[in-house]
């Protein structure tokens, strides 16, 4: 779908897919830790 990118938290390896990461991880309460990771990545993070 256009516009969007997977994001990992950097945090707790949640991996979230969407037009931007969440402001406050949802996992770990992080704020602010999502990066933009490629397909692959998040593939591999995710054990797939």
């Amino acid at each position: 779908m256009p516009g969007k990118k997977f994001f990992r938290c950097n945090v707790c390896n949640d991996i979230h897919y969407g037009a931007s990461g969440p402001e406050i991880c949802p996992t770990c309460n992080a704020k602010n830790a999502y990066v933009e990771i490629d397909g692959g990545e998040a593939k591999k993070v995710m054990g797939l």
